[in-house]
């Protein structure tokens, strides 16, 4: 057998290196940073003896891809909301109802400030143009603007009301004293 040494000096330790063809290799770790051949077994700190084995491992995958493209068309309208209350409806001469998501009122203000907001939140205008319905109803997009108290029903929350699906984009003091109320804004 044919033994062959090799010294290697790392940046921390130095070592030797022991290998007999065809079988294992042994290592010698001291913990001196330089090596002194004549005197290494006196500073050996660890021997380590590992085994290479050598594997190799042929798989052969077959993948067989099937694509379905299907196509959804969705119509969208910003006209009028669909309701299926059948009960009182909120208007001028009624004043207040009690409709499917509890109390209903109505108010008339400047709204400019809560477009402002509402865009501010993400609500864009070529999704959620502001626009006001035939019969005076004031809306973003395709949804009837609620004033709610935010603690129930936070800034866009879609409800029910009497007059059509609706997005909460307000809040008034009336929200105190009944939070489950909705202020509708019209232009009554």
């Amino acid at each position: 057998m044919t033994a062959v040494l090799l010294v290697f000096v790392a940046l921390t330790k130095a070592g030797v290196l022991f290998s007999i063809k065809d079988q294992n290799v042994v290592t010698v770790s001291t913990t001196k940073k330089t090596f002194d051949p004549n005197h290494y077994v006196a500073s050996v700190a660890a021997i380590y003896s590992t085994t290479t084995t050598t594997t190799t491992e042929v798989t052969t995958t077959t993948v067989t891809t099937t694509t379905t493209t299907t196509t959804t068309t969705v119509a969208e309208t910003t006209t009028t909301s669909q309701s299926t209350w059948d009960g009182p409806v909120l208007s001028k001469r009624a004043g207040a109802i009690y409709g499917p998501s509890g109390k209903e009122t109505y108010y008339n203000l400047d709204m400019s400030g809560v477009i402002r907001a509402m865009r501010n939140a993400g609500y864009s205008e070529e999704e959620y143009p502001y626009w006001i319905r035939d019969d005076g109803v004031k809306m973003l997009g395709s949804y009837v603007m609620v004033a709610a108290a935010y603690s129930i029903r936070p800034k866009g929350t879609i409800v029910e009301s009497s007059l059509g699906a609706a997005i909460v984009c307000d809040t008034g003091g009336f929200a105190y004293n009944n939070p489950t109320q909705l202020d509708i804004a019209t232009t009554w």
